[in-house]
C-alpha cells in the first residue's frame, strides 16, 4: 500500500512494481504480517523528516526470506526472519538490510509477533536498557492499553516491577489484567495519584505524548532521582498538523533545564528505535530475539487490537486515529 502524496487515510492505495533482485548486503522476503504504527500516519500525513511521500509506510514486518543477496547471509531460504525497517512493509514482498533481521519463532502466530517487533523492543529499551528500572520500583505508564504501554506492563510485571497505567475508563480491564494499577486520565490528576500510590514519586514515567503533558504530568510524578523517557510527540502532530506551540512548550519550559532538574538529581531521556537499530545493532537485535522468545514461550501474550487484510490499510489507520481500538493493529497480506 503506497501513499503518492500526503494526506488522510484515503491516500493509501495499492500499487504494483516490480521488485529488483536484493541488493548485496540484503535478503528478500515474503512478508507474513506487519504491524501499523503511529508513525506510520505521521508519515501518510508527510510529517515523518526522514521518509516523505511518495511512500510506502509500514515500520516492522514478519515474514520469510525468499532470496539472498550476492554477500551472502546467515539466513536461509525460507527462515523466517523479523525486522524493523521504518517504511517499506505495507507489501507483500519486500527487500531488507539482513544486518535489521533475528530468526522468527516457527511455531509462534505471525500476528503475534509482530505486535513485538517495533512496540515490543521499544517497550523492553526503555525500561530496561533507558531506565533500568528495577525489582519493587513504581514506573508510570500513559497509554498503557496500547500497543507499546501494554507491553511495558508486561514486561514490568515479569520484572517484578510495579507499574501505574493511565488509559480511558473504559480500558482500565486491558491495564489491570496486565498487572498495572490502573488510572483514568480523563478524570484523575495522574501526576498527583501516581505520586501517591507509589509513595513519593515514580522512577520513571513512559509518555508518547509530549508537550506539555510530559512537562504537567511525567516530570510531577517523578520522584528524586527519577527519568522521563520521552518516545513519541503526539501532542506536536496530533490531528495530522504540525501545533508549534506544543513545540516550543516541550522544547523551551524551563522545568527541561538543567537547573530545574538538578537538585532532585532528575533527568530526561528519549528514545527512537532507529538509533538503536543502526548504532547499538547487537543490543538491538539481542533484544529483538529475546522478545520474540517470550511470545513464543508464551510468558507475554501481546495485546493485538485487530488483523486486518493489507488492503484495509487505510481502515487500519482510521481505527488507530480514532483511537478506538486497543493494543496493536496488524495488516496480513
Amino acid at each position: 500500500m503506497h501513499v503518492s502524496k500526503a494526506g488522510d487515510a484515503g491516500v493509501l492505495q495499492p500499487r504494483q512494481v516490480i521488485l529488483p533482485p536484493p541488493g548485496p548486503s540484503q535478503v528478500r522476503v515474503k512478508i507474513e504480517a506487519a504491524g501499523v504504527a503511529y508513525a506510520d500516519i505521521v508519515m501518510r500525513r508527510g510529517l515523518y523528516s526522514s521518509a516523505k511521500p511518495p511512500v510506502t509506510p509500514g515500520y516492522d514486518f514478519v515474514g520469510r526470506v525468499e532470496a539472498v543477496g550476492a554477500e551472502g547471509s546467515a539466513f536461509q531460504i525460507g527462515q523466517r526472519v523479523a525486522g524493523v525497517t521504518v517504511s517499506g512493509s505495507y507489501a507483500d514482498r519486500r527487500n531488507v538490510e539482513a544486518r535489521w533481521l533475528v530468526p522468527a519463532p516457527e511455531e509462534a502466530d505471525a500476528a503475534a509477533l509482530a505486535a513485538v517487533v517495533l512496540n515490543g523492543v521499544t517497550a523492553w529499551q526503555m525500561l530496561h536498557r533507558v531506565a533500568q528500572a528495577g525489582a519493587d520500583e513504581w514506573i508510570l505508564v500513559h497509554g498503557a492499553a496500547g500497543g507499546v504501554g501494554s507491553l511495558l506492563l508486561d514486561f514490568a510485571r515479569l520484572a517484578g516491577i510495579k507499574a501505574i497505567g493511565a488509559a480511558s475508563r473504559g480500558k482500565h480491564d486491558t491495564v489491570q489484567s496486565r498487572g498495572g494499577v490502573a488510572l483514568d486520565y480523563q478524570a484523575e490528576d495522574v501526576a498527583a495519584r501516581a505520586r501517591a500510590i507509589s509513595g513519593g514519586g515514580v522512577v520513571a514515567a513512559f509518555d508518547h505524548i509530549g508537550g506539555r503533558h510530559f512537562r504537567k504530568v511525567s516530570l510531577l510524578a517523578l520522584k528524586p532521582t527519577g527519568v522521563g523517557v520521552l518516545y513519541g510527540g503526539y501532542d506536536a502532530t496530533r490531528g495530522g498538523k504540525v501545533h508549534p506551540l506544543a513545540i516550543a512548550d516541550m522544547m523551551l519550559n524551563s522545568r527541561f533545564s538543567a537547573f530545574a532538574l538538578f537538585g532532585k538529581s532528575q533527568s530526561v531521556a528519549t528514545y527512537a528505535i532507529p538509533a538503536w537499530r543502526d548504532l547499538r545493532a547487537q543490543i538491538y537485535r539481542d533484544d529483538l530475539a529475546t522478545v520474540l522468545k517470550l511470545v513464543a514461550e508464551g510468558a507475554i501474550s501481546p495485546l493485538v487490537g485487530e488483523v486486518l487484510p493489507l488492503r484495509d490499510a487505510a481502515k487500519a489507520h482510521r481505527a488507530m486515529e480514532s483511537r478506538s481500538v486497543s493494543g496493536k493493529i496488524v495488516l496480513i497480506p
